[in-house]
């Protein structure tokens, strides 16, 4: 029983450790035509969003909702690895 404890004390460390790395991740994304720049960290929390001068404003929405949806893949994409080894993370009751 104990032995389990020290093996989730060390999972939860872990998670911690990396839940921290994501706070430090940017990435940074921008349109087709870099009309609209994203950034955004690890916990998929936007940062900045930066809008071309002249940018057709009727496809503002689309442009930013596009890159914004673009820049999280990304994110995703960077942070899977970082997880792995976590899916086995089982708390009793839970």
């Amino acid at each position: 029983m104990f032995g389990n404890m020290g093996n989730m004390m060390k999972q939860l460390g872990d998670m911690k450790k990396q839940m921290k790395e994501l706070k430090k991740l940017v990435v940074e994304h921008s349109s087709k035509n870099e009309e609209v720049t994203v950034k955004c960290n690890g916990e998929l929390k936007i940062i900045e969003i930066k809008i071309k001068e002249g940018t057709d404003v009727k496809q503002l929405p689309h442009l930013i909702r596009d890159t914004i949806n673009q820049a999280f893949d990304n994110v995703k994409l960077k942070t899977v690895d970082q997880f792995k080894g976590l899916e086995n993370f089982n708390l009793p009751g839970m």
